[in-house]
Order: structure tokens, then C-alpha cells, then sequence
């Protein structure tokens, strides 16, 4: 697929000027699911960027982390006129046709986090294998260089997952080949799921040393399996997104760390490209812009830089 990537200099977007349009103009929102802290930064962030705008309505929808629901849901906003899209795709190959579908009729998408398989206007991204990679290179200086990790996985449709595990593996693989990654297990992206996974890995291996899981929710349920077994200080439990509750535990000690994005300013980047393409102050080109925001290795030592407003 084709791309034109450059790389965010500043996650400080809120306050930005952009683009106004002054016909009435509806933006749809449709995350995988609202009830996740993600999902909900990110519409703070896209409601933000919109509020000043009059023209302008917004709506979110919840997929309830089904494609098929995703799908249905794409449908709607195409049918009913919608003028712009942000789209997070709970599976990249379910929703390209959705998105090939919407850009066929002058509707541009702007995907969150999952790119599609075809170009649309633009995917305002994490740095996922970046993300993955530093995470890799944290728990093997922390490991000297030798253990066992075991990875708690995305679904394997989520191109975010992927990527994130992708650059941990070539960490992995590139800095620390004593390192030996014991077993890998979807959990959904689901704190719940991860405690069972997390509870068959601690059965399974009498030395685990340390765990990556894809995202914050699933690191949290890591940790709370390997509380309730008693051997939460033998292991280094790491996640990737940054949300509140996560740094919380950072702070008590109780997770090693995470990847930390601001998701307020993704989502505001988000509505503003959006804005911009349909003021014109933006030109949609014949490839998808991909817009990276770079992680911060969120630790006890460095958690209290990110600042109470940053945190979601």
C-alpha cells in the first residue's frame, strides 16, 4: 500500500488553529468500542478540535469490538451522508472494503491506530513497532541480557497489536537473543481475558521473568494474576497506550511501565486533518498519510513528567 509517512514534532495539538468549514458538515466517530480509556481519549480529543466549529455535528457509534457491527456501522454513516469518517478498524483487512467504499464516494477516512489495506486519507498512529521495540530494549537492560518472557497478544487481525509484538520480537531477537519468549496468548485487548492467560502462564512456567502485553488493559490483568499468585515482584510487567489507571499503578510499583501516548492529542489530530481535507486547506493525495505520534517509556523514574492534563 502506498504511504506518506511523517512523524508528529509536537503532541501539543490541542490549541492549534485549523481548518473551518462553513457548509453543515457531520463527522462520525467509531472506535471499536467507547468503554475503553483509548477510545474515550481519543473522543475527547476529536470533540475538542470540533467544539469550536458551528457547522460541524459529531457522532460516535460502539461497535461492541465486532467488525461485522463495525461494518454495519460504516454502512450507516455512508448512507446517511456523512462528510468525514475517523474509523479505528477492529480488523484491517474486514473494513478496507468499508473504507474503499466511503473514499469512493468523496467521504475521506482517517483511521485511528489500524491502517487499512487500501489508501484512504490519512492513519494517525502510535508508533506501534517503535513502541514495541523500546519496550523490548527496557525489559532486556532490566533482565540483563537473560529469562523468560511470555507476550500477551492482540487479536490477530489488529494491526496495532501486531506491530507493537513485531518490534518487541526484533528486540528481542537483535539485542538480547539469550532472552527466551516462553509463550504468547490473545487476550482480546481485555483486562479479564488477560488473567486467564496470565494464570496459564505462571502454571506453565516456575520461572517467568517478565510479561509484555500489547496494551495497558491487558497489562493490568497480568498484574492482578500475578498479585493473587504471590510473585508480583519477580516479574516485570510492561504495557503499551499510557492510560490513567496504568500510571497509577506505575506510580505504586505494581507495574514496570508502558508505553505512554498522548491519546487526547491523537484524537485531536485526528478531527483536525479532518477538518482541514474538508475546508481545503488539505489536499488528499493518492497515498495515505500516516501521522506517527512517538511513545514515552512511561517508569516509577519517569512517570511524574507526564503532566495531570496529559493524562488519560
Amino acid at each position: 500500500m502506498a504511504k506518506a509517512k511523517w512523524v508528529l514534532a509536537t503532541v501539543a495539538l490541542l490549541g492549534l488553529a485549523c481548518g473551518s468549514v462553513s457548509a453543515e458538515t457531520k463527522i462520525g466517530y467509531l472506535p471499536s468500542t467507547v468503554g475503553q480509556a483509548l477510545t474515550q481519549a481519543w473522543k475527547t480529543g476529536i470533540e475538542n478540535t470540533l467544539k469550536g466549529q458551528q457547522n460541524v455535528s459529531f457522532q460516535a457509534l460502539d461497535a461492541q469490538m465486532k467488525a461485522e457491527i463495525q461494518v454495519t456501522m460504516m454502512d450507516d454513516f455512508i448512507n446517511q451522508g456523512y462528510n468525514a469518517i475517523i474509523l479505528q478498524p477492529i480488523d484491517a483487512a474486514a473494513l478496507t472494503a468499508s473504507v474503499k467504499k466511503a473514499e469512493s464516494k468523496g467521504i475521506p477516512v482517517i483511521t485511528l491506530n489500524t491502517d487499512t489495506k487500501l489508501p484512504h486519507a490519512a492513519c494517525v498512529t502510535m508508533d506501534d513497532e517503535g513502541a514495541g521495540y523500546m519496550v523490548g530494549e527496557q525489559i532486556g537492560k532490566a533482565l540483563g541480557g537473560k529469562g523468560n518472557v511470555a507476550i500477551i497478544q492482540s487479536p490477530p487481525g489488529a494491526q496495532a497489536g501486531v506491530e507493537r509484538e513485531k518490534g518487541f520480537r526484533t528486540a528481542m531477537a537483535k539485542l538480547f537473543p539469550e532472552i527466551k519468549i516462553v509463550g504468547a496468548q490473545n487476550a482480546a485487548w481485555n483486562k479479564d481475558k488477560s488473567i486467564e492467560v496470565m494464570n496459564s502462564f505462571l502454571q506453565v512456567n516456575k520461572q517467568l521473568d517478565a510479561v509484555f502485553a500489547v496494551n495497558d488493559n491487558m497489562a493490568e490483568g497480568a498484574m492482578i494474576a500475578a498479585e493473587a499468585a504471590g510473585r508480583l515482584n519477580q516479574i516485570k510487567i510492561w504495557g503499551v497506550n499510557g492510560q490513567k489507571s496504568t500510571l497509577v499503578l506505575i506510580e505504586q510499583g505494581k507495574i514496570t511501565g508502558t508505553a505512554y501516548t498522548n491519546a487526547y492529542d491523537q484524537g485531536a489530530t485526528a478531527a483536525k486533518y479532518a477538518l482541514d481535507l474538508l475546508s481545503g486547506a488539505k489536499k488528499k493525495g493518492d497515498k495515505t498519510d500516516i501521522v506517527t505520534i512517538p511513545p514515552f517509556a512511561a517508569t516509577k523514574e519517569s512517570v511524574a513528567q507526564i503532566k495531570p492534563e496529559q493524562r488519560w
